[in-house]
């Protein structure tokens, strides 16, 4: 039975960036906010608390929540960054609901932009970032190297194919192919053979299996009570959260040989996620478990991703996260659709913000203004799944219309 939502989302706004209309973070951050306020009818001396992830990769500056609040002239009572690596942004409504049912805000701003591809070298950024300097930097690795390892042991322990994930990346690209933002939507539909036919990056993932850069994308959301609603506003409800971590680098988690959370199998492996954690809180909060849920916003920048998380979710055994695209129950018509927007594959990946992305993507589904293709049965539930790291940390939302 589901229980009551314990925050709303009341206010929702985009912003988007490309080579030929370049806007920085915070001009995409600015152009995002304003939007969310005015969808939400408050101005911004109403906004008591903001929280964003960690700073855009174009803009790396400390305190980047605190310079943004500065210049919207914009005192608060509180603000911070949420650090889980990507999920963090996604836990960003889950501390918005503990300050409101607190009674410490009204209106909290959850916020996010970047623009990596239109200001730096992306490829160098991230594999500094995200790579061991003790163990890993030396051997020159790049992020679709690191989790390319993830991807062959899950081809060894379950049989899958690189045949398989292509159907990850055609099921994006059907959602992506219609939307007017997505990095990949230039290209069109295409076919297993497409995918197979393109270039490895890092094998067994091919360019296709791959999520791109995309050019820049601002995001922001305004979080109330569920009982603090304006007659304009279309609300969507949150019901329940998670979030957990397991590691950092890559070798961390290899070395990894005790783990609290249920169900993460055998250690060391590299086939199941903190989202296994941050789902089981989330379910548990919402009184919801997979069979509520009608629509799957996730974390999945690269194609063997899909599965894993399809089966950390709940929605698959281990190791049959891959039925779930074959059997096409993430389409339109299917039971279950799934990154509607074209996901990290086919939307794009633009930085730091690409889990903000998925959040907007969301609420517009929940709310029937999709910009692309919506599913033909209108979802009145949803799952967002945010990731971030080397298979680090996962933060889960329950939402509803």
């Amino acid at each position: 039975m589901t229980r009551q939502p314990v925050a709303a989302i009341v206010g929702m706004g985009d912003a988007y960036a490309t080579r030929a209309n370049r806007k920085d973070p915070l001009q995409l951050a600015v152009e995002a906010t304003m939007a969310a306020l005015a969808d939400a009818g408050i101005t911004k001396n109403q906004v008591d608390a903001l929280f964003t992830g960690r700073s855009p990769w174009a803009d790396k500056r400390s305190q980047w929540n605190n310079i943004f609040a500065s210049h919207m002239q914009m005192p608060l009572t509180f603000t911070s960054e949420l650090t889980l690596h990507g999920a963090g942004l996604t836990a960003t409504l889950a501390q918005a609901s503990q300050m409101i049912a607190a009674g410490n805000a009204e209106y909290v701003l959850c916020l996010q932009s970047d623009a990596t591809e239109l200001f730096v070298d992306a490829v160098a950024m991230g594999a500094e970032a995200d790579a061991d300097p003790q163990f890993e930097v030396m051997y020159g690795p790049t992020i679709p190297s690191l989790y390319a390892q993830a991807a062959r042991r899950y081809f060894h322990e379950f049989g899958i194919t690189e045949a398989d994930l292509a159907e990850v990346a055609v099921a994006n690209q059907r959602w992506g192919a219609h939307h007017p933002h997505a990095a990949k939507a230039k290209h069109g539909e295409i076919d297993v053979a497409t995918v197979l036919a393109s270039p490895y990056v890092a094998t067994p993932l091919r360019r296709w299996m791959c999520s791109t850069w995309g050019g820049g994308t601002g995001g922001a959301l305004v979080v109330t009570a569920p009982d603090n609603l304006r007659p304009h506003q279309q609300p969507v409800y949150l019901h329940g959260y998670g979030s957990a971590t397991t590691h950092e680098y890559l070798s961390d988690r290899m070395n990894m040989r005790t783990c609290k959370f249920a169900d993460f199998g055998t250690l060391p492996n590299l086939t199941h996620t903190a989202t296994i954690e941050a789902a089981r809180q989330a379910y548990a909060m919402a009184g919801l478990g997979p069979s509520d849920i009608d629509m799957v916003q996730m974390s999945v920048n690269f194609a063997h991703m899909g599965p894993i998380v399809m089966e950390d979710l709940g929605f698959a055994k281990k190791g049959r996260g891959i039925d779930v695209y074959r059997e096409g129950r993430t389409g339109v018509d299917g039971d279950l659709p799934t990154d509607t927007n074209g996901g990290w594959l086919s939307f794009g990946q633009p930085g730091i913000s690409c889990n903000m992305d998925t959040l907007i993507e969301t609420v517009r589904q929940l709310r029937g203004q999709a910009l692309g293709l919506a599913p033909t049965r209108k979802p009145e539930t949803a799952l967002v799944q945010g990731a971030g790291g080397m298979l680090a940390a996962g933060s889960v939302l329950v939402l509803a219309a």
